[in-house]
């Protein structure tokens, strides 16, 4: 017989339900947490930003620099008086206009090369003009003769022999007088007296040399006076270059011909057209000598205005 014969069921029963009231007693009613209330990050806090009143500001436009005006360099001019009747004896360079009616003013030649123009005028006395030729004659040189018409009328030879030497002859007037009255302090030449002195000066040189066009297109105005109006007119008359001079031996005053040198030595340049007489009372002729040795032994040599201006 089984244990569970022996024992009655009802107290089986019971016995079982005192066993579970016994455990749970000992372990306590299951009590289960209330869920606490999640602790949140704190936003952060942002300061508060002044009250500006909204300004929209005021286009102001933008100032564009004002443009600096190119200079431009000023052309080259003939410093000649607004005034027909005023001259300069003052020697200048200017440009012809386009037209070609007016002269051009030349006081240099135009070259970079180590020549040298020696001009003499022939506006006086026969001078010392045999003299000036030998020396030129014995440095195989050839020169620039300002002729005019006076001289060649009273010494037809030595105009023969300038030319047939190969020197050249440009018009310096027929009687030499100053066409403003600059440096005499005459009334200026009216056109048709000035356009007299030039054809004067012509027909006496074409005496010799049979053509009136020997002398153009080169003028030298006498005492180196010369207006506006004068270089409008000469290429009407067929010159268009006034030749002047970079340099003036000042001879015609009688200085010592040393100092005639030195003038000449301290201006001495590439293109140089140096001033000189053959009149009786220049002491250019007794320079020559030297001056001509000191140039070529400063390197130059001697052209006529031809040579570089034709």
């Amino acid at each position: 017989m089984s244990l569970r014969e022996h024992v009655p069921r009802p107290l089986v029963v019971i016995g079982l339900l005192s066993w579970l009231l016994v455990f749970f007693a000992c372990r306590g009613p299951v009590v289960y947490p209330t869920p606490s209330t999640v602790q949140g990050f704190p936003s952060p806090t942002l300061p508060a930003l002044p009250t500006v009143p909204a300004v929209v500001p005021s286009p102001t436009p933008t100032s564009l620099p004002s443009p600096t005006p190119t200079t431009v360099p000023p052309a080259t001019m003939t410093p000649t008086p607004a005034s027909s009747s005023t001259a300069t004896s003052t020697p200048t360079t200017s440009t012809p206009t386009p037209s070609g009616r007016r002269a051009t003013l030349i006081t240099r030649l135009p070259t970079s090369e180590p020549v040298i123009a020696l001009t003499f005028d022939c506006g006086a006395d026969r001078g010392y003009a045999e003299e000036i030729l030998d020396t030129l004659a014995r440095h195989n040189i050839r020169a620039t003769f300002g002729m005019t018409g006076a001289w060649a009328r009273t010494n037809p030879d030595l105009v023969a022999r300038m030319l047939q030497e190969g020197h050249v002859l440009i018009n310096h007037s027929d009687t030499h007088p100053s066409f403003t009255g600059y440096s005499t302090g005459t009334p200026p030449l009216p056109p048709a007296k000035r356009l007299a002195e030039l054809r004067g000066a012509e027909l006496a040189v074409a005496a010799v040399s049979s053509s009136p066009e020997t002398m153009r297109p080169f003028f030298r105005p006498p005492y180196g006076d010369y207006d506006e109006a004068l270089l409008q007119q000469l290429p009407q008359a067929g010159y268009t270059v006034v030749i002047m001079w970079t340099v003036d031996s000042l001879g015609w005053r009688g200085i010592p011909a040393e100092d005639v040198v030195e003038r000449v030595m301290h201006a001495a340049e590439p293109g140089a057209i140096v001033l000189l007489h053959v009149g009786a009372q220049s002491t250019d002729s007794a320079a020559l000598p030297t001056l001509i040795e000191s140039l070529q032994q400063a390197g130059y040599r001697f052209v006529t205005v031809r040579d570089i201006l034709d």
